[in-house]
């Protein structure tokens, strides 16, 4: 399971590098020879999205996204574990709907044909490489709870373990 996490990992990171790559490519173009790079911003924007998404499972997985954990910290060992349940299930619940809806989207946009501006490339792929992070995010929030239940160690915020 390591293995497929550290996978997800680098994919995310590739994704993202290369939306840097692009980036740099088209601003030295744009600079150097008055040339821009035929569809770049929406493939900047289409894989920053993918990226996100791709993250946000990482982050949910790692319990490494935006939180306020002052109750967290001042709770015993067994209410940093109740809440930390509590959480994830929650965040796993909406992460599922999310996932269920961006399927939708993936399917409306092959239907309807929506291409890049430039090259006239489509769309779809990029959303359904976006979906394929948010089902990944539901999956590892998923295998998060169930390590969480069965009382393994998945927080890597304390050295505590419940």
């Amino acid at each position: 399971m390591n293995r497929f996490i550290d996978r997800v990992e680098l994919i995310a990171g590739l994704l993202l590098g290369l939306v840097a790559i692009l980036t740099f490519i088209t601003v030295l173009l744009r600079w150097l020879f008055n040339f821009g790079l035929p569809d770049s911003f929406d493939f900047s924007r289409l894989l920053l999205g993918t990226a996100m998404f791709w993250g946000i499972a990482l982050a949910g997985f790692h319990n490494r996204h935006i939180q306020v954990d002052g109750l967290w910290e001042m709770a015993p060992p067994w209410g940093r574990r109740l809440i930390d349940i509590t959480a994830t299930a929650i965040t796993l619940a909406f992460i599922a709907v999310f996932a269920w809806m961006v399927k939708d989207k993936v399917l409306s946009t092959l239907y309807s044909h929506e291409q890049t501006f430039d090259l006239r490339l489509p769309v779809w792929p990029f959303h359904a490489l976006a979906a394929l992070g948010v089902l990944l995010a539901a999956m590892l929030l998923l295998l998060r709870l169930v390590r969480l239940l069965a009382g393994k160690r998945v927080d890597t915020r304390s050295e505590e373990v419940f």
